[in-house]
């Protein structure tokens, strides 16, 4: 019989018969109750404890094939044996039909009945270890951070784990069509794009994998995540499962190391940017210098003539905004280092907006604050922080018309599991077009008629060098919206 013991349930009216199995069956270690009548046998609630019903077929209130469409409704996981005297064959067949598991003929025989309740034992002994290696399975896949799925040879989603469902309930492009059952391709096609080379190239990768032409195949794609862009690797691998051919498709996220080789490699260029500068700066200096003691002295030979004084201090002002040129690119290829202590991040945005007094100054203009966080203490470097404040605000005064009305809103957040700031800094301008969202955090792009276009790209730099992100808000017709992310680290 094996270490597998049963509970049942001995539906029979002759007391006799009754104890003799009772008997049997509580020596083999099984669990016993007992039922003389149909009613009797109705008559309880846990119908999910029993394995096995032995059940007579004639009772005093009805006989076994009355009895067993309700039994099979309320113990559909329990085998119904029948016990009977009699001998035929169209009853055999009715009980099968009615959903009976085998039949006994009476008297009881204890070895064939053993017989019979250890192949149950065994059957539900192999279930019961299936369903624990489906749960282990289960277990490994949701612990694993990659969002995975198993296809068939069809590529229908047979099974996901749970960092799949949750990445499905976020993306707008997965939605329910993620779940199994589902037609991956189809919803591989939709998530990445119909007409996309990525989501073509993907797609015939699973083909080629389950039609056994490749041994795997992998790709990396940018995901257009609500909050920000992200990047994943697609690896498909093949399995033999029950015989046939099957994939296990898992999606990495790569983004933080996409980010970090981007960051890499822009340090880089800024390292070469700033030797140049350095140097081109260096050697400029003197000529500018040379040029400005000129222009001086032409000012003094013409000063009864009015357009050349004009012209004398043009030429001042683009040798100042040259220089001025040299400065901000070098001071944007210079490395940033950080100096962070604990800081009050209202107060670093109220003395920006202190700063730009003079700037203010003859105009109408409102700074509006929505503080929604008990503690706004973070750590961060509050210079550095300053400047981003203060370009931002700066920008949106050069943007708007009066009344000019500045929003900064501060809110709770998390990034990446970590306590973190979420703040808003709204405006009433014109806002950005599509193109210019674009492009806003790119160096020396600017949609003003003057400036080095590097105030942003600056701002990206101090908010990433502070583990953080600022991204452009989505508020077309309402204004500019930046939203700056960052850990609170420990204050």
């Amino acid at each position: 019989m094996g270490d597998v013991t049963l509970n049942i349930l001995i539906v029979e009216d002759d007391i006799d018969t009754r104890d003799n199995l009772r008997d049997i069956l509580e020596l083999d270690g099984h669990g016993i109750e007992e039922a003389a009548t149909a009613a009797g046998a109705l008559d309880r609630k846990d119908w999910s404890a029993y394995s096995a019903i032995l059940l007579d077929r004639k009772l005093p209130d009805g006989t076994a094939f009355d009895l067993l469409p309700q039994l099979k409704r309320l113990a559909p996981a329990a085998n119904v044996i029948i016990m009977t005297g009699y001998a035929d064959v169209s009853g055999a067949i009715e009980a099968l039909r009615l959903g009976a598991d085998d039949y006994l003929l009476k008297p009881i025989d204890p070895t064939d009945l053993r017989a019979r309740l250890s192949r149950i034992a065994e059957h539900r002994r192999l279930e019961e270890a299936h369903r624990e290696s489906d749960r282990f399975a289960r277990s490994v896949l949701d612990s694993l951070g990659a969002h995975i799925a198993v296809l068939d040879h069809s590529g229908t989603i047979l099974a996901v784990n749970q960092a799949w469902r949750d990445f499905a309930a976020t993306n707008e492009a997965g939605g329910a069509n993620v779940a199994e059952g589902a037609d991956y391709l189809q919803t591989c096609a939709r998530a990445m794009g119909e007409d996309s080379d990525t989501a073509r190239a993907f797609a015939s990768g699973i083909r080629d994998v389950l039609a056994n032409q490749r041994r795997s195949f992998e790709l990396e794609y940018p995901c257009h995540a609500p909050d920000r862009r992200r990047w994943f690797l697609g690896r498909v691998t093949p399995f033999q499962g029950d015989g046939s051919r099957r994939v296990v498709v898992a999606h990495v996220d790569i983004t933080e190391r996409k980010l970090s080789e981007e960051r890499a490699l822009q340090a880089e260029r800024l390292a070469a940017i700033g030797e140049m500068v350095t140097g081109l700066a260096h050697e400029s200096r003197n000529a500018l210098q040379r040029g400005h003691a000129c222009l001086e002295m032409l000012a003094l030979e013409v000063p009864d003539r009015p357009r050349a004084r004009d012209l004398v201090v043009r030429l001042q002002k683009a040798q100042d905004d040259l220089a001025r040129l040299y400065e901000d690119v070098r001071d944007y290829a210079a490395p940033i280092q950080l100096r962070l202590r604990a800081c009050n991040l209202v107060e670093v945005w109220q003395s920006a907006w202190m700063d730009l007094g003079a700037v203010r100054e003859g105009r109408v203009t409102v700074l509006r604050e929505v503080i929604e966080v008990e503690d706004s203490r973070v750590l961060i470097d509050p210079f550095r922080m300053g400047q981003v404040f203060r370009n931002l605000l700066e920008n949106a005064l050069a943007a708007c018309h009066d009344p000019v009305e500045i929003e900064i809103r501060c809110v709770p957040d998390d990034l990446n599991g970590q306590p973190a700031m979420k703040i808003f800094v709204r405006d009433n301008g014109p806002g950005f077009t599509p193109e210019q969202g674009q492009r806003v955090f790119e160096a020396f792009y600017t949609t003003k008629t003057k400036g080095t276009g590097l105030g942003l790209a600056i701002c990206r730099r101090i908010i990433e060098a502070h583990k953080g992100r600022i991204i452009l808000g989505d508020r077309p017709g309402r204004g500019a919206e930046f939203i700056l992310i960052f850990p609170r680290g420990n204050p």
